[in-house]
C-alpha cells in the first residue's frame, strides 16, 4: 500500500509538472514572434515636457488675444497631458491622442497671432513630437488586443 501511494503521488506530481510546463510553453508560443510591447522610457518625456512648458509660457503671454487663441492652447495642453499621463503612469504609448496633440500644436502654429519666437519654439517642439511618433512607428510596437 505504501509502495502504491508513492507512486500515485510521484506520477501525480510529474503529470502537473508535465502540465504546467505545457501550459507556460503554449503561452509563450501564441504570442507573435513580431509582437514588441512598449516599454516607458523616460526619453520619451523630454519633447512632451518641453512641449507642455512652451505651450503654458507662450500661452501666458498670448493670453488676451482672443478666446479661440486660448481654446487652441487649451486643447493642445489637454490633450498633451493626457498623453503623458498614459504614457508615464501606464506604459501606453496612445498613438492617437499624440496625433491630436500635434495636430492641436500644429493648427496653434498656422492659426493663432504669435511673435515669431513663440512659433520657432512651437515648430520645434511639434516637429520632435513627430519624431517620437516616427520612431513608435518604426519600431513597430503592438499591443497584444
Amino acid at each position: 500500500m505504501l509502495s502504491l501511494n508513492k507512486h500515485f503521488n510521484e506520477t501525480f506530481f510529474t503529470r502537473r509538472a508535465v502540465t504546467l510546463a505545457a501550459v507556460v510553453f503554449l503561452g509563450i508560443a501564441s504570442t507573435p514572434a513580431f509582437a514588441q510591447y512598449y516599454r516607458f522610457n523616460p526619453e520619451h518625456r523630454r519633447p512632451v515636457e518641453a512641449t507642455l512648458h512652451d505651450l503654458q509660457d507662450i500661452g501666458s503671454y498670448t493670453a488676451n488675444t482672443g478666446e479661440r487663441d486660448r481654446e487652441r492652447f487649451t486643447n493642445a495642453i489637454h490633450h498633451l497631458q493626457q498623453f503623458g499621463e498614459r504614457l508615464h503612469e501606464r506604459g501606453y504609448f496612445d498613438k492617437d491622442k499624440l496625433d491630436q496633440a500635434i495636430g492641436d500644436v500644429q493648427n496653434i502654429i498656422d492659426h493663432n497671432r504669435l511673435p515669431d519666437r513663440g512659433r520657432d519654439v512651437l515648430f520645434r517642439d511639434v516637429t520632435q513630437l513627430r519624431s517620437l511618433r516616427q520612431h513608435f512607428d518604426d519600431t513597430h510596437y503592438h499591443y497584444p488586443y
